[in-house]
């Protein structure tokens, strides 16, 4: 699917954790993550791939394993970017592997490839609930469809997180004090 709204989850995920452990680099890295699956149609324009094979549209490159393996190069990279290692792993990773599962809402395509190489066949879901048939590939219908079955959910999603990560960092210090409290009163 085009990728007009492919970045809505990592958008989201960072939202809801903060910029303190979710950089602005790593943000953009995860926006990244979640719209490279699609590279996987330069195959299929200018390698003449079939569309329905591992390489082509929806193959190896919407797989579980590849968001691991985006994940795993990401705390590889996480030391000289910067970031937190398994929050990097976990953020990149979690990116890409948001790709494949849109895909999965769409009424279109041919399924994906969301457990290659342990499954050799593509997945598809009972229910589809992203209406793109008439919509074409491109153009405001297909963007609006996108808002209402993507973007309304992710930004909830970002609003409910950011509100319940602020109210547990708030708390946090005052635990971190009590605790603190109850040392120097102990060593007394």
């Amino acid at each position: 699917m085009p990728t007009y709204l492919h970045c809505a989850p990592p958008l989201a995920l960072a939202a809801a954790l903060g910029r303190r452990r979710v950089p602005a680099s790593l943000m953009l890295a995860g926006v990244a993550a979640s719209i490279l699956p699609d590279a996987d149609m330069l195959n299929v324009w200018y390698a003449g791939v079939r569309y329905s094979s591992v390489l082509g549209h929806r193959g190896l490159t919407h797989s579980i394993g590849f968001a691991l393996a985006l994940g795993l190069l990401a705390a590889l990279a996480a030391r000289r970017c910067g970031w937190r290692r398994g929050i990097a792993f976990l953020f990149i990773a979690a990116s890409a592997a948001s790709h494949p599962l849109l895909d999965l809402l769409t009424d279109r395509g041919i399924g994906t490839a969301l457990f290659y190489p342990l499954l050799d066949r593509r997945v598809t879901l009972p229910w589809r609930p992203l209406p793109l048939t008439g919509a074409g590939l491109f153009g405001t219908a297909r963007l609006w469809l996108e808002c209402l079955w993507i973007g309304l959910p992710m930004l909830t999603l970002a609003t409910l997180g950011a509100a319940l990560r602020q109210r547990l960092d708030r708390k946090q210090p005052l635990q971190q004090g009590a605790a603190m409290a109850t040392a120097r009163a102990s060593a007394d």
